[in-house]
């Protein structure tokens, strides 16, 4: 990506992490004319701001109305999940981006979710055929609060579970059917638990916490209480 500007784009990334490069990529694959800023670039942000009709700032929610605030007269569009700020439009990509970069298929099965109220995603991205839902300004949090828990906290596990089937000296990929078997009768059915938690086998319980190692102990406990609590 050029870093000195010299044509109009119309769309202007700031931000040098996983997002931005995410965006830029997902951008490169389909044509779409933009420049890219970081905070490491020699050159000013000021030009690349002339040369641009809307900014998307891919960087820290805390960072976004400090830089929104000062920019004028251009769309200016973020990606956080909780914030909402008259400085800028909101547009939250509900998926998990790492450093490997995906093919243009993924990119476009990731839904967006909108603010009520506000500008529709074709009118934020026209060039995008992704999938968009809307949501009221109060709801954003507790939206995105269990978004990350759901993510970042399987994750931990899933991760830690693939490291014990190693150990075993057994490929992880045999554990794909019985994850994408959980995932989907946790999304689409009622009665989705299984094993001792569900039944109650107290001994089968208490042999797991045996052997469990100990920073994860807390977990498990926490959920065996869940259960019981709410009886699912």
């Amino acid at each position: 990506m050029e870093q000195v500007p010299v044509k109009t784009k119309p769309y202007l990334i700031i931000g040098g992490g996983k997002m931005a490069s995410h965006l830029s990529h997902y951008f490169s694959m389909l044509d779409i004319d933009f420049y890219q800023w970081k905070r490491t670039y020699k050159q000013p942000l000021d030009p690349f701001l002339k040369l641009s009709t809307k900014v998307l700032l891919a960087i820290s929610d805390d960072s976004i109305e400090d830089i929104a605030s000062k920019i004028e007269d251009k769309l200016i569009i973020h990606f956080s999940g909780v914030l909402s700020t008259s400085y800028a439009e909101s547009a939250h990509p509900l998926y998990t981006f790492s450093s490997s970069l995906n093919d243009l298929p993924q990119y476009e099965s990731i839904p967006f979710v909108l603010e009520k109220g506000r500008k529709d995603f074709s009118q934020l991205f026209p060039e995008l055929k992704n999938n968009s839902f809307k949501i009221d300004q109060n709801q954003k949090v507790l939206y995105h609060a269990w978004a990350s828990m759901v993510g970042n906290f399987s994750s931990i596990l899933i991760n830690e579970y693939s490291k014990i089937l190693k150990s075993f000296s057994l490929p992880v990929d045999i554990a794909e059917p019985y994850l994408k078997h959980v995932i989907k009768k946790s999304l689409y059915e009622e009665d989705f638990l299984t094993g001792p938690i569900s039944r109650g086998d107290n001994k089968t319980i208490e042999k797991h916490l045996s052997v469990i190692d100990n920073n994860f102990k807390p977990i498990y406990r926490s959920f065996v209480e869940l259960i019981k609590k709410k009886k699912i």
